[in-house]
């Protein structure tokens, strides 16, 4: 009788931990009695290896629902592969602020033309656990992916390890191989070549000649530093002499120029007297020209009385005819 109590008591203990965890996962998975949701779906391009079901779609950090499921698309005509996350939100854990009327008329594609994005983040680096991170991003492109779902879909924009990966992805390293590989060919060949095996010996003659050239240069540099000295002192003397001589020369071409300055105004009167002297209605213009008049007219009586010498002459003896 007692084993058969036992094994009742052991029953009634199974069956009541069954019907415990299965309320519980009802009301975790429900987010609670009397709690409003609705689901939303992502779609990621890239590994979600680390998001689970059941982990948190958070945003700004404030977690307002979880992951329900992870699906797999396979794209046969493209031959991609494409991670559908379906998520709920818990609406009843967001606060809203307005008019219900305004609250009636906002849509989920308004939210997504005001920026709304989800990308994966890390729950925590020794776990590598991800979640789903909601923020308003304005400026970020909305891709929506083509897919059959009723739900509304949330664009999702890459991590900052997949926009490392991706730039990683995009370079060439073939062609950065080869362009190495080419470098070191040439450089090779450069060390090898004639010239450069022939290269410190001509470094050695080159320096062997800029230091005999150097001692050149000191030895005479040695040999007329005296008449150097001598130039340099010289020169010296020079300068001082033209900074004591040079006020007293400039003092004695002002003077100079000074009196040619008075000369040149004395010439300048005389000039002036003159032609005033000159002018034709002086009375010096008048005299001269009535001794100019009188002379001309003794020249002509004088030439009168050498033409009438030259045809006779005897006239010097016997006189004018009727005299």
């Amino acid at each position: 009788m007692s084993e058969r109590k036992n094994s009742i008591l052991v029953g009634a203990f199974v069956v009541g931990a069954i019907i415990v965890t299965v309320v519980g996962t009802l009301w975790f998975a429900g987010g609670g009695l009397g709690s409003e949701r609705s689901k939303v779906v992502m779609v990621f391009d890239g590994s979600v290896h680390g998001l689970t079901i059941g982990a948190s779609v958070a945003l700004r950090g404030a977690n307002i629902g979880q992951v329900t499921e992870i699906d797999v698309i396979f794209d046969a005509k493209q031959i991609a592969v494409t991670m559908l996350v379906t998520a709920e939100i818990l609406t009843d854990s967001i606060q809203i602020v307005g008019a219900q009327a305004d609250l009636d008329k906002l849509t989920n594609q308004q939210l997504i033309d005001s920026g709304l994005r989800a990308k994966l983040a890390t729950q925590s680096m020794l776990t590598g656990l991800l979640y789903i991170q909601l923020d308003f991003l304005p400026g970020k492109e909305a891709n929506l992916a083509k897919i059959d779902s009723p739900y509304t879909q949330i664009p999702t924009i890459p991590t900052e390890l997949e926009v490392i990966r991706q730039s990683i992805e995009t370079i060439d390293f073939g062609a950065i191989s080869n362009n190495l590989q080419q470098i070191a060919n040439g450089l090779d060949t450069l060390l090898n070549s004639d010239d450069m095996q022939a290269l410190p010996s001509t470094l050695h003659s080159s320096l062997t000649a800029v230091e005999g050239a150097g001692s050149s240069l000191k030895k005479t540099l040695d040999d007329n530093s005296p008449a150097l000295a001598q130039i340099l002192q010289t020169g010296g003397e020079t300068m001082a002499t033209l900074r004591t001589e040079l006020p007293r020369i400039a003092v004695s071409i002002e003077e100079r120029l000074l009196r040619l300055e008075e000369t040149l105004r004395t010439a300048n009167e005389m000039l002036e007297r003159i032609e005033v002297a000159a002018s034709a209605d002086s009375q010096l213009m008048r005299q001269l020209s009535q001794s100019m008049q009188d002379l001309s007219l003794t020249a002509r009586s004088l030439r009168t009385l050498a033409l009438s010498l030259e045809e006779h002459p005897e006239s010097l003896i016997r006189g004018r005819k009727g005299d």
